[in-house]
Formats: C-alpha cells, sequence, structure tokens
C-alpha cells in the first residue's frame, strides 16, 4: 500500500473515532503513552519502598488470591465488595479507557462497564513477578446483552501491578487492544478497522 494512503487512512481512523467520542486530540484518553501521571505513579508505587511478601510466599498467594478472585468473578456484586479491598484508596490505574486515582472510582467505573454485558470473567493464562512487578495474562471473556445468549467472545490482554504494605494494588497498567471486542461494535469504526487491516 501506498504510504500516502495508509497515512490518510490512519488519519481518518483517528478523525472519525474522535468524532464518535467527543473528544479533542489533547483530551483523548491514552493506554500506552508514558505521560507525566505515569512516570509519577511509577516513581510513588516503586517496590524498593514496601515490604512485600517474598516470592513463593504463602503471604503472595493470599496476595495475588484477592486479586484473581475479584476478576475470575466478575459480577456487580463481586466487585462492590471487593474493589475496595482490592485497590487502596489512591491507586494509578489505567486501561484502554480511562486513568483513574481512586479505588471508590474504580468501583464505579467497573460496576459500569457490566452495563452491555450479560456476562464478564476473567481467565489468568499466568502470574508472572519480576522485581516487586507483577504480570498478569489474562483472557477476558464477555457475553454482550445485544448478541444471543451465551454468544463468549474473548480478548487477550496483561497487566501489571504493584502493591503497598498492605497486599493492596497501588499500580494497575493494563496493556489490552480494544478494537476487537469494543470499538468493532461502532458501525462506522467497525468497518475502518476491517478496511485497515485488510490493506496494511
Amino acid at each position: 500500500m501506498d504510504i500516502n494512503l495508509r497515512s490518510f487512512i490512519h488519519l481518518l481512523c483517528a478523525s472519525l473515532l474522535l468524532l464518535m467520542v467527543g473528544c479533542s486530540p489533547s483530551t483523548m484518553h491514552t493506554q500506552t503513552i508514558p505521560d507525566d501521571k505515569f512516570k509519577a505513579a511509577l516513581k510513588a508505587s516503586e517496590p524498593s519502598r514496601f515490604d512485600l511478601p517474598a516470592a513463593g510466599s504463602v503471604e503472595e498467594a493470599n496476595m495475588l488470591a484477592g486479586v484473581k478472585a475479584l476478576f475470575e468473578n466478575y459480577t456487580h456484586e463481586s466487585l462492590k465488595a471487593s474493589v475496595q479491598k482490592v485497590y487502596a484508596p489512591e491507586v494509578y490505574f489505567r486501561d484502554a479507557f480511562r486513568q483513574i486515582d481512586h479505588a471508590v472510582d474504580i468501583e464505579h467505573y467497573l460496576v459500569e462497564g457490566l452495563e452491555p454485558l450479560t456476562a464478564c470473567e476473567f481467565v489468568f493464562n499466568n502470574i508472572s513477578r519480576a522485581g516487586g512487578d507483577f504480570y498478569l495474562d489474562w483472557t477476558m471473556r464477555v457475553d454482550f446483552k445485544k448478541t444471543p445468549p451465551g454468544t463468549w467472545e474473548e480478548s487477550m490482554g496483561m497487566t501489571r501491578m504493584r502493591f503497598n504494605n498492605e497486599g493492596q494494588v497501588i499500580f494497575h497498567q493494563d496493556y489490552w487492544d480494544p478494537t476487537d471486542v469494543v470499538y468493532v461494535r461502532i458501525p462506522v469504526a467497525k468497518q475502518l478497522i476491517a478496511y485497515v487491516k485488510g490493506k496494511l
């Protein structure tokens, strides 16, 4: 494909998505750009500042079990009962759509995210530790209300987490591509994404 046509398609896709979500380029949320908030959160959550459980210990397993239980049993009731226990009151949380600073706001955000769904669950494929950083490899399974019951769709992702002395999450950075599950439900975006994937 001609480089100018490719650039035009990228610009067109970005412009249409901005129009659809009502954002300007200066205010649009980014998931993976290491902005100032991200850098500040990395510094504030530096693992050497915290007394974390030893790798492979029972204490470490218990700490991670809270996170797994929250996302494996992903319901209104579970989220309302557990989010503010799993996450510290002050936290850095960034996914594909939002960057949030407080556990109470994460709870509201995740609960609201269930609205278009019949059901949602996360399957943890692997959890790795590098020093005080934890990397959770997961598969999200969602069943949308607008599809026939039991029409599960899957999407892979990865989350980097850090914890405080109390075993609560203080840093949560997702690496996940929402185009195949979420953006394709927007009619114009679906056509553009399909076109771009077929041409590039």
